[in-house]
């Protein structure tokens, strides 16, 4: 009998609901996905069309020729794309906001810490970075610029993203970064205030 009440609880304990992350009800949000969703699908036609990487060795060469083709086809195909195609008015409210919440001077030392990490030497404009980079839709990330580190308590509270796609900033502006194609793929103006 008591194993019986065991199996009973530990069924009813266990929903679906409970089984996987929750799904977003934001219209927004939903969107959001959908449009990266198709994103990676084009980028995937465009890993198809590029010459294949050297997987035996590391071979720069093969790595080199892969990004440069995986960006040109990306680009082509992406040749009309501008800012807010993925990260629509929207979706940059909920991005603004979820991270204004998180540098907030509210947050104490935390905020303070997570701003200074973003706007910090690891950001390419930074003043004593001697990076320049071009911030466009299907802009190339220079190979020589640094990346800005996201902190963990920032991207919490963004919305996650497929692999191979990244949150950074440049100075101010958050960026849809695409890591296989070396690829600026959408913008956020101003991303902190």
């Amino acid at each position: 009998m008591f194993l019986q009440v065991v199996v009973l609880a530990a069924a009813f304990a266990v929903s679906p609901q409970q089984s996987g992350p929750a799904k977003t009800t934001n219209p927004a949000m939903v969107e959001f996905e959908d449009r990266l969703k198709d994103y990676l699908k084009l980028r995937k036609k465009a890993e198809a069309a590029a010459p294949p990487m050297n997987k035996k060795k590391d071979d720069p060469q093969s790595i080199v020729a892969h990004e440069r083709a995986l960006s040109s086809a990306i680009r082509a195909w992406r040749m009309n794309a501008a800012e807010g195609d993925i990260f629509t008015p929207a979706v940059q409210k909920v991005l603004v906001a979820a991270i204004a919440r998180e540098l907030s001077p509210k947050r104490g030392t935390r905020g303070r810490t997570a701003r200074e990490m973003i706007l910090g030497e690891g950001n390419p404009r930074h003043p004593e970075s001697k990076s320049r980079i071009v911030l466009a839709v299907n802009a190339k990330y220079p190979d020589h610029a640094p990346l800005s580190t996201v902190p963990p308590s920032v991207l919490l509270k963004l919305p996650q993203l497929p692999e191979g796609l990244e949150y950074r900033f440049v100075g101010r502006h958050l960026i849809l970064f695409d890591l296989k194609a070396n690829l600026i793929v959408d913008i956020v103006r101003n991303a902190i205030r």
